[in-house]
């Protein structure tokens, strides 16, 4: 059950990012808004930078941070909810990189958008939800072997 409801949040992530860009090549929302201003071009690209510069490295290391702490006395239960929670925080760190990347792609007509925004997607691949991954993830706890069953 936690292992489908990971996949589901994970392809949430890459088919918003894809709906985003699919919105702004039927025209439903304008491209180039700020192509035309040199200097807020430069100011929102360099904004977005250094939010792909922050957020992908943060949102990676408090994952691990978050599951590395001492989880003595969490039952079982508390512990997968737990990790459900940090890897929605991970993944919509990494969404709002992708998102904003995509956007300032298409509004400044610059690569630099499309860039971080395949730099946040690329870093979605260190989430990918595996039965593997979840169990090792879990491995610290002792009671990760009446967790296993309800992945």
């Amino acid at each position: 059950m936690l292992l489908r409801r990971l996949w589901i949040e994970y392809v949430a992530v890459w088919l918003l990012t894809a709906g985003v860009a699919l919105l702004y090549e039927t025209g439903v929302m304008s491209e180039g808004g700020l192509a035309h201003d040199g200097q807020m071009c430069y100011v929102v690209q360099t904004l977005t930078v250094l939010l792909t510069l922050c957020l992908i490295p943060a949102s990676l290391k408090m994952y691990s941070m978050a599951l590395g702490k001492s989880c003595e006395g969490l039952s079982s239960q508390a512990l997968l909810v737990r990790y459900q929670r940090w890897n929605e925080v991970r993944l919509a760190l990494l969404a709002v990189v992708a998102l904003t990347g995509i956007s300032v792609y298409y509004v400044t007509l610059s690569s630099i958008g499309g860039l971080c925004s395949l730099l946040g997607l690329t870093a979605t691949l260190f989430c990918l939800p595996t039965r593997k991954r979840v169990e090792m993830d879990l491995n610290g706890n002792e009671e990760t072997d009446s967790c296993h069953s309800q992945l």
